[in-house]
């Protein structure tokens, strides 16, 4: 069974927990204020979501509930990463790179860290 995807707010929350965790919902809403301008209940209704779709758990602790991710972070970006290519590019590869590099000037070294990305590809390496 496909797992479900995280919304773009979802991911700011996930972003959050991975780096750090557990996190009490003060601790959320203390740091993605200034960022997002959420309100308590706009967080606790991404926390509920975020709950239901099995991607973080919540302990009850004092003075607050504790909540922290059950889904590992390189998962979630590979799945993310193999369903975006999919959606947009047909899964390949080639065209993301020449559409991201037709849009923007690379600098040496993003061409250098490029070619060293397809060199160790190309030899079957992770």
């Amino acid at each position: 069974m496909k797992k479900p995807t995280l919304t773009d707010s979802e991911w700011k929350i996930m972003k959050l927990l991975w780096r750090q965790s557990p996190l009490t919902m003060r601790n959320i809403e203390d740091s993605l204020k200034a960022e997002t301008g959420w309100s308590k209940h706009t967080i606790i209704s991404f926390l509920k979501r975020m709950l239901a779709k099995g991607a973080i758990s919540a302990e009850d602790a004092k003075p607050a509930k504790l909540y922290y991710p059950l889904w590992k972070e390189q998962q979630v970006v590979d799945r993310e990463t193999r369903s975006m290519l999919g959606k947009l590019y047909d899964g390949r590869l080639s065209l993301m790179v020449s559409n991201l590099i037709s849009q923007q000037e690379l600098s040496e070294e993003e061409i250098n860290e490029l070619m060293e990305i397809l060199r160790h590809g190309k030899g079957g390496g992770k």
